[in-house]
């Protein structure tokens, strides 16, 4: 069997500990974590429903020494000089730097249709969000009842618009329209937030003036079914977890290899600066 597999995060920031109660388990996959960043993942046995915290580490050194090295480097580097050596294991209490300047108003745009079981929990991790300035809208899109009207009303920070017209599009460009943030970040309907994500996506706009859009990391929230592994075997939303740019010039054309749905990311986790529709347009609804 390919299947469950549990899934958990792992804040290599905090001692690890022996993972229990795993019975019925083939597997664990842990999301590691560098002070809350995403830097990989392991992957260990279960035996007799536990993973010791002696198997996650061997696992984790295994695979991830060089990585886990690199960012205590960047982490060190960025404290005030006069240290007369550098310990790395007095690095893993740096905290990375921290950006103090001004942060601009992000709109979160969730485009939904007839799904409020799914929605209803996307917004609770959307309320979590550790980002001071936000515009948070659903658009629901030629619903067919007002379940999913009645759920967003339940929700005082958060407004709800109504786009008749069918198609995802539809409804993201509605979302442009309606956006009061010089950002806007989409989500979907069935995704759970993580509490930094606005930060991140906002930082690399702010730090990067000519950054027009942005797509990120997209984790599996669980792995239960057959349907679930399968469908990250086969290459799932993930899309590594090392940046990378595209730059197009007006007037030149993406190379075709680069068209293939999901190579720039996905809709679940892409944010745009508003004034790019200005320049480009809207979504094509075709």
């Amino acid at each position: 069997m390919l299947y469950p597999i549990k899934v958990v995060d792992i804040e290599l920031s905090r001692p690890l500990t022996t993972l229990d109660g795993l019975d019925g388990y083939m597997g664990v996959q842990g999301l590691l974590r560098f002070h809350g960043a995403p830097i990989g993942y392991v992957k260990a046995p279960i035996t007799n429903g536990h993973c010791t915290a002696q198997t996650l580490s061997k696992r984790i050194l295994e695979d991830h020494s060089e990585t886990i090295i690199n960012r205590l480097l960047y982490n060190g580097l960025s404290l005030p000089l006069g240290r007369e050596s550098l310990c790395l294991e007095d690095l893993f209490d740096v905290q990375p730097p921290e950006y103090k300047g001004k942060l601009p108003l992000v709109t979160v745009a969730v485009c939904t249709r007839d799904r409020t079981p799914n929605l209803s929990l996307c917004l609770d991790a959307i309320n979590q969000l550790d980002y001071p300035y936000l515009d948070i809208i659903v658009v629901d899109n030629a619903p067919t009842n007002d379940s999913t009207k009645k759920l967003v009303e339940t929700y005082a920070n958060i407004r709800y618009i109504c786009e008749p017209r069918p198609g995802l599009d539809w409804a993201r460009n509605r979302a442009v329209l309606e956006a009061k943030g010089d950002i806007i970040a989409y989500t979907d309907d069935d995704v759970v937030v993580d509490s930094a994500w606005v930060k991140a996506l906002a930082l690399v706009f702010i730090k990067h003036p000519d950054v027009m859009a942005v797509t990120g990391l997209v984790v599996p929230y669980e792995l239960e079914t057959e349907t679930q592994v399968l469908f990250e075997m086969y290459g799932g939303f993930g899309r590594g977890m090392s940046r990378k740019w595209y730059q197009v010039n007006r007037g030149n054309k993406i190379h075709w290899r680069l068209l293939g749905t999901g190579e720039f990311g996905t809709g679940a986790n892409m944010a745009y600066r508003r004034s790019v529709f200005d320049d480009i347009g809207f979504f094509d609804p075709a």
